[in-house]
């Protein structure tokens, strides 16, 4: 293998069935020029950089899309800071400092709706210009199939509306939070269910209130062993109590009552909805729901565990 770089550019946020397709293109030109492939994703997300009010979230944070990308083929991931200055930069200048500078590209590869430079100002064929002028190849790929259903948008929203499991059909794996366990209220303990309380990292793209079916890892510090539970998860202020303000994510590993996992990371991969947010008038009934909450959770997750695409 020479020390040519294919790279291939884009958010990639996700890593849904659309990113998947241009990096098994990027990997085959590649192979073919004996080359590594890079693939480049921008972070922050640009949306969140220039229109920071209408950026609903990331799908996935760096370490975990970094997993997906090199799972996709990637040799190497690269992360493109996307900063007010780098926004503002030309098409020639961004070739020049990113792509030349950074990435140390000699083949490009972009899908064809690819736009950089300020103002979105560069497409494909300014791209093609600067090769060019600068001495490196440029390979477009048309995406085929439904550019719809291959849409970080689409699976944002699917997320925003709590419908994790047909935003898990387009990413092709389960929607991921993964934070740090860190102490709550301990009101879980007190009525027999414990729950581990999540402080949800990088900004990744938290479900609607309701309660969820999961699948929670744990991961051992020391040892680094991973231990993974099915579990139902409580997402929102709990209205039955007065005293909870803020939005919480707390996930109840089924089953486990003296699970001690405060410090620890976890990652919760969802499955599906169990049932939208709601106040119940006492504990009484509060109780009686969360038996039957993780009930459904079971059975969501043994159907999840046992389908074909598992």
């Amino acid at each position: 293998m020479t020390n040519k770089n294919v790279v291939a550019i884009g958010v990639f946020d996700g890593v849904h069935a659309g990113h998947k397709y241009l990096i098994n293109a990027a990997k085959k030109i590649a192979l073919n020029n004996e080359a590594k492939l890079v693939v480049a994703s921008f972070h922050p997300h640009p949306v969140s950089v220039l229109r920071p009010e209408s950026f609903l979230g990331l799908i996935t944070g760096p370490d975990f899309r970094t997993e997906l990308l090199k799972s996709a083929g990637a040799n190497r991931v690269e992360f493109i800071d996307f900063t007010k200055t780098v926004s503002q930069m030309s098409p020639d200048e961004f070739v020049e400092v990113v792509v030349l500078g950074q990435l140390k590209a000699n083949i490009v590869v972009i899908g064809q709706n690819f736009r950089f430079g300020a103002k979105a100002s560069g497409n494909v064929e300014t791209l093609q210009t600067l090769g060019i002028k600068f001495g490196f190849e440029v390979e477009v790929i048309e995406l085929a199939g439904d550019s719809d259903t291959w849409s970080s948008t689409r699976i944002r929203t699917h997320l925003i509306n709590g419908e994790v499991d047909l935003a898990g059909q387009l990413l092709g794996r389960p929607h991921r939070l993964v934070g740090e366990v860190v102490h709550g209220d301990h009101r879980g303990r007190e009525l027999g269910y414990p729950t581990a309380n999540m402080a949800v990292q990088d900004n990744v793209i938290i479900p609607a209130d309701g309660v969820y079916s999961a699948l929670m890892t744990a991961i051992e510090p020391v040892t680094n062993d991973k231990r993974v539970f099915p579990a139902a998860v409580s997402i929102g202020t709990n209205p039955t109590f007065d005293d909870v303000m803020e939005r919480r994510v707390e996930a109840y590993a089924i089953g486990q009552e003296n699970l001690d996992l405060y410090g620890q990371v976890i990652t919760l991969d969802f499955i599906k909805a169990v049932r939208p947010m709601e106040k119940f008038a006492g504990i009484t009934e509060l109780l009686a729901a969360m038996a039957s909450d993780i009930s459904k959770a079971t059975i969501q997750i043994n159907d999840f565990l046992d389908s074909p695409s598992h």
